[in-house]
């Protein structure tokens, strides 16, 4: 206990002044994260590479809307959409500057919302029903019976709210033309003034802006990504040593790699992979944490990322070029026992097949 608590201090001050006063509320973030799972977890799979006997990859390209965003998304939106209903409010209004996959897990986590509402309404006229009702009849089934009828006339387009859309140009794989509650606003300008315009447009309208950086239940939703991590290789008995994740904005590798380290308390390496001549975006509770808790960045290149998304697609997984990077930088260095998480699978097909016939 006294060694666990020693490795607890030397790891808190490993966190710089600035971002002390809010471990509380990380730590609490992460927590209500663990009770706020949508899904299943994703799956950790063993992809074969001669060189280094295998490694491991967490597919978090297999979640809905093949995004490791629906994590954050979701726990988001779960916490906000609790305070709005604590104000007496249950439409949410939302603002996000996105071109394709934060904005689709906005649109599949408001359905989610959606139907979550539609269903306590259910259980709610159930029970009601059942008081009311003498007949001896078995609730459960009749529970069952109305769940399924009501299920059936949720349209796939309703959605708790209604979600505004920033960008320059929309990622082609995805579409938000049938889908009445999404209007998507093209800009014209670089991706941070675009920021900039759709946090004045939310201010303006009233409408809760997206901030996937600087959000601590971004930060606890990302972070159940190291719990998994952490509990699967308990129940595997399975050591990894070295765990890959791409280095962009920093909100996703920031928030595994402080629960690994701070609250699982682990000795796992934490690498950091950018692409060449790529900077990330500097923000306030992530840049403080990665300073504390990665281990190493590494750096690849454009063709070590296409390679690496051939071989994926040869062993059977899809990985999109950002998600490919950390699997380009564990080949890089070659180091055993490692794991890369995957964060997303949203590339064309013919994309994918040009550059599998480019690499042949």
């Amino acid at each position: 206990m006294g060694c666990a608590q020693s490795r607890k201090n030397e790891e808190c001050s490993m966190i710089s002044c600035e971002i002390k006063y809010l471990l509380p509320e990380l730590v609490q973030a992460i927590k209500l994260g663990q009770q706020c799972i949508y899904s299943e977890e994703s799956p950790i799979k063993l992809t074969p590479v001669k060189e280094i006997g295998g490694i491991f990859c967490k597919l978090e390209n297999l979640l809905p809307t093949g995004s490791v965003k629906m994590r954050a998304i979701y726990h988001m939106l779960y916490r906000l959409h609790q305070k709005k209903r604590h104000k007496g409010m249950d439409q949410m209004n939302l603002v996000i500057c996105s071109s394709g996959n934060a904005a689709m897990a906005c649109i599949e986590c408001l359905k989610l919302l959606k139907q979550e509402k539609k269903q306590e309404i259910s259980g709610d006229q159930n029970i009601s029903e059942f008081l009311q009702d003498d007949t001896p009849t078995d609730p459960g089934l009749s529970a069952d019976i109305n769940y399924q009828q009501l299920s059936s006339k949720i349209k796939p387009y309703q959605l708790l709210g209604q979600l505004i859309i920033f960008c320059k140009h929309l990622n082609e794989i995805h579409s938000f033309n049938d889908l009445p509650n999404v209007q998507v606003i093209n800009s014209q300008l670089n991706k941070p003034d675009i920021e900039i315009e759709a946090f004045k447009y939310a201010q303006d309208h009233g409408y809760d802006y997206i901030d996937l950086l600087n959000d601590v239940d971004v930060f606890g939703g990302y972070a159940t990504i190291g719990f998994e991590i952490d509990q699967w290789q308990i129940l595997t008995k399975t050591k990894i040593d070295y765990l890959f994740v791409t280095l962009k904005s920093g909100a996703l590798i920031a928030a595994i790699a402080f629960y690994l380290k701070y609250i699982a308390l682990t000795q796992m390496k934490i690498i950091g992979v950018m692409l060449y001549g790529s900077t990330r975006s500097e923000s306030t509770i992530c840049s403080h944490i990665i300073e504390g808790f990665i281990d190493e960045i590494i750096f690849v290149s454009t063709q070590d990322v296409e390679k690496a998304q051939c071989e994926l697609a040869k062993a059977e997984e899809i990985a999109e070029f950002n998600s490919a990077i950390a699997y380009a930088g564990c080949k890089k260095t070659q180091y055993k026992n490692s794991l890369v998480v995957l964060s997303g699978s949203n590339i064309p097909v013919s994309d994918l097949s040009k550059l599998v016939s480019k690499y042949q």
